[in-house]
């Protein structure tokens, strides 16, 4: 039941996908009313799989990478909706919806029913690690999405008064706090679960790198050497690192972290 329910959501965020590539072209006011529908339909439906699968294994998802992709869409769709209705930035899933509808795609690709978690997940710090995690994730995949509207000048309607790079810049400030905290909150599990701080896995060393572009960002904002085309070439690369963190790390490069 669990793996059909993700497909009828993959589906509503698909659609919502295509109407908002739609919209973009073609101006039509009653289909971007649907495209909105579809994504508010496809977020209460992901809220429903999180909620029964919460139930069902008694913990917050987050133990393996099937789980933690629904958090990271659920993450971007909450991200998205508020940044879209607070900042009234029309069109502006152009690229956040088919990122949203990938990465449940993916999910879908490692369905893992509720086991038992691993000795070392057995720990209080996995709810806030997982969730502080996904949030931080969350904001950095719009923040990516905004980059490419603003590298690519997408057209948007915005009609708030901060322009695409304050949002941007907004974005990798709180996500860059919330990776932080997920480091800082990493080494202390690890020092409770492996006895060391830091061990250089591959995942950590990974964050890691991560941590520093963000940080590279934010340094190189307050310089005379800054532009927006450079800011969002920087976003960009910093997203791909997240991905890397996320998805590469887990996949390719066995490790501590190796939970899927």
């Amino acid at each position: 039941m669990e793996e059909n329910l993700v497909l009828i959501t993959f589906s509503f965020y698909l659609i919502a996908a295509l109407i908002c590539l739609i919209v973009l072209w073609r101006k039509q006011h009653t289909l971007e009313k649907i495209g909105i529908i579809c994504t508010i339909i496809a977020f209460i439906l992901l809220n429903t799989v999180l909620i029964c699968r919460s139930l069902l294994a008694g913990r917050l998802p987050g133990s393996n990478l099937y789980e933690f992709l629904l958090l990271f869409a659920w993450g971007m769709s909450a991200t998205y909706l508020f940044i879209m209705i607070k900042y009234k930035l029309q069109s502006s899933g152009v690229f956040i919806l088919p990122l949203i509808t990938g990465v449940l795609g993916c999910a879908s690709l490692f369905f893992s029913r509720i086991q038992p978690l691993m000795p070392a997940l057995q720990s209080p710090w996995l709810k806030f690690h997982v969730s502080v995690a996904m949030i931080g994730y969350s904001v950095f995949a719009v923040s990516f999405a905004l980059a490419l509207i603003s590298f690519l000048k997408v057209p948007v309607i915005n009609s708030h008064h901060k322009s695409l790079d304050d949002l941007i810049y907004g974005c990798n400030a709180l996500g860059f706090s919330l990776l932080t905290l997920v480091i800082i909150t990493g080494a202390i599990w690890a020092e409770q679960a492996w006895g060391t701080w830091w061990s250089w896995d591959p995942k950590e060393t990974a964050s890691l790198i991560t941590w520093l572009v963000y940080g590279f960002y934010l340094h190189m904002r307050h310089t005379s050497f800054w532009s927006n085309k450079r800011g969002a070439i920087l976003t960009c690369l910093g997203f791909f690192s997240v991905l890397f963190t996320l998805m590469g790390i887990t996949l390719l490069v066995p490790g501590l972290h190796s939970y899927i």
